[in-house]
């Protein structure tokens, strides 16, 4: 017993004074642990022992778990059996993913404690022993869990291959129950793609609860779309089983087939190799080693480099008989993309590189670097349709085409297109800017299109504006380069009120508020100015800079700083004028009667 207790004092003292990792600590036992957990609950109860106290039991708790082996497959003798193994099999690679990335973050955990404890005296560093203990028998049992999936997983081929010989597939009803699946995952895809559009509509609408609603629906769909896309590949599996047995070289090509569902099933390649692992034992075992490497090899290369051909260059519609493709489509794209680049490259380069050393102005410049920069995307946009395959004659034939319906009441349609592509382009409005046509109409721009523009006003109604009325029409757009603008707002003291002293009470009110949202720097600063002198009252203005979200909500911030300057003169005991008139009778006709004479 005094031998336990000497051991336990020079443990404690150990780790008290320790400055780096205390392998002593790590290496300990279950005993050691119970007692340094009996020895630190004697002490006063802190949050710092608290902790020490937690980390010590989820230790031992650890220590206490013994590893439990996973069970290895059976051989199948029905066909729900040899599912029930292919179920295993795909679960052991899933656990196997989640496995080498909780290693990976543990080893991530155990290198930042180390670091921290070398930086710490041996009192602080205690409690972070004990949590890198804690992350290192963690990390040890998840390497013990990883080490036996990967030896089940390299074990299963042969239980498949025995399998076989017990199995009777009926080809059939597999290729049926398939067929169906497809049609099942196919519908489920279309509500998937359906809800996500809903989605970016209340998106849009800013409606946050809708959103997450959405968003959890889509998650559940997209879990039921993995479990089917695992049945199918069952079915196909079962394919290839039955493909196996006949010694078919179809097997080969359901093989590519299997993969291509495992990419979607899982995106991280360990499951589709673990696949390709089982596929290509189960070959070599019926077909021959020599007949697997070569015809994967050859079928791999080739159905790859021909199925990406055929995919970009397979029509997707076509213009004037001519056949337009994904190919096409990419290579218009880059060609018009690059356009854009080096139309913007000119654009900003110009004015430093051509007229550094000539005197042109400010605003000829920006002609130039615009006219230039138009030039070079247009040129682009026909190249990309000459590469597309359409005839530019055929583009002569629909602008002489329009030309013709304009002249029969097309005008503001045409108008309408011409305008939207210019606000795409010159981007002077853009989604997500506020702006004010009018006093009754201002709000986000929520989508530009090719006729019309969206507006949301502040009180959530969507109003359309035809393209045109941007370009022919004042437009004022609060946000432009910035969400920062300046508030006239007007008040009034009566007459005979310290001006100077009214101004500074304004001042000192709107810089002691706690408002965030005011605006300061040595150009945009809060003022005050006496306006005039009016009938009634001395009139001054409160210019003050406002950025953010208050911009968009005009009335409410005009309204805050009303209700400051009102509180402030209040309390100051300056007095707020009325409107009010002087009447100066200078005679009374003595027809009147006394009695309407106010004594």
């Amino acid at each position: 017993m005094i031998y336990k207790k000497i051991f336990l004092l020079l443990f404690t003292f150990i780790y008290l004074n320790a400055s780096d990792l205390n392998n002593t600590l790590v290496d300990a036992n279950i005993t050691v642990y119970k007692n340094l957990l009996q020895n630190i609950s004697k002490k006063e109860r802190n949050e710092k022992n608290a902790l020490q106290m937690i980390l010590i039991k989820k230790i031992i708790s650890l220590k206490e778990t013994s590893f439990k082996p996973l069970k290895s497959l059976k051989i199948a003798k029905s066909i729900d059996e040899y599912k029930k193994n292919f179920y295993i099999f795909l679960q052991w690679s899933e656990n196997k993913i989640l496995l080498i990335k909780d290693i990976e973050d543990l080893e991530d955990k155990l290198y930042m404690l180390k670091s921290q404890i070398r930086v710490l005296d041996g009192n602080q560093s205690f409690t972070l022993n004990l949590q890198y203990v804690l992350y290192k028998n963690q990390y040890e049992i998840k390497k013990r869990e990883l080490k036996e999936v990967k030896k089940l997983i390299l074990s299963s081929p042969p239980y498949f291959i025995k399998s076989l010989n017990n199995l009777n597939i009926d080809l059939n009803n597999t290729k049926n129950s398939l067929n169906r699946l497809k049609k099942d995952i196919n519908d489920l895809d279309k509500k998937i793609e359906e809800y996500r559009l809903r989605r970016e509509r209340y998106l849009l609408l800013k409606r946050d609860k809708r959103v997450s609603l959405i968003e959890k629906y889509i998650k559940q769909l997209q879990n039921s779309k993995k479990e089917f896309l695992k049945r199918e590949l069952f079915y196909y599996f079962l394919i290839f089983s039955s493909a196996l047995k006949e010694k078919n070289d179809k097997v080969f090509n359901l093989h590519q087939k299997m993969l291509k569902i495992s990419s979607k099933i899982e995106k991280n390649p360990i499951f589709s190799n673990d696949l390709l692992y089982l596929f290509r034992e189960m070959e070599k075992s019926f077909l021959g080693t020599v007949k697997t490497i070569q015809a994967t090899t050859f079928i791999s290369i080739k159905s790859s480099l021909k199925y990406f051909w055929l995919k970009i260059n397979e029509p997707l519609f076509k213009i004037n008989n001519i056949s337009i493709s994904i190919f096409k489509i990419i290579l218009a794209l880059f060609v018009f993309i690059l356009g854009f680049i080096i139309g913007n490259l000119y654009k900003r380069n110009v004015k430093r590189v051509f007229f550094r050393d000539f005197r042109v102005g400010h605003p000829t410049q920006i002609l130039f670097a615009n006219l230039g920069y138009y030039i070079i995307v247009i040129i682009s946009f026909l190249v990309a349709l000459n590469i597309m395959g359409i005839d530019l004659s055929s583009i002569a034939l629909v602008a002489g085409a329009l030309s013709v319906g304009i002249g029969f009441g097309l005008q503001n349609v045409v108008s309408n297109f011409i305008s939207g592509i210019i606000l795409m382009f010159e981007r002077s409005i853009k989604i997500g800017d506020y702006i004010e046509i009018d006093e009754d109409l201002r709000g986000h721009i929520t989508d530009i299109r090719m006729r019309s523009t969206t507006i949301t006003t502040n009180s959530n109604i969507d109003v359309i504006v035809p393209n045109q009325d941007f370009i022919q029409n004042r437009v004022i757009n609060w946000t432009m380069n910035d969400k920062i603008r300046r508030f006239e707002i007007p008040f009034s003291v009566a007459y005979g009120s310290d001006v100077h002293k009214v101004i500074d009470i304004i001042l000192d009110a709107v810089n002691k508020s706690n408002f965030k949202d005011v605006y300061n720097t040595p150009f945009r600063h809060t003022r005050v100015i006496f306006r005039e002198m009016g009938d009634s009252s001395l009139n001054f203005e409160l210019f003050v800079w406002i950025k953010g979200e208050g911009v968009f909500y005009p009335k409410r911030t005009i309204s805050r700083f009303l209700v400051l300057i009102y509180d402030a003169l209040n309390e100051n005991n300056i007095e707020i004028p009325f409107p009010q008139r002087d009447i100066h009778i200078r005679s009374i006709d003595g027809e009147i009667p006394l009695k309407f004479i106010k004594k």
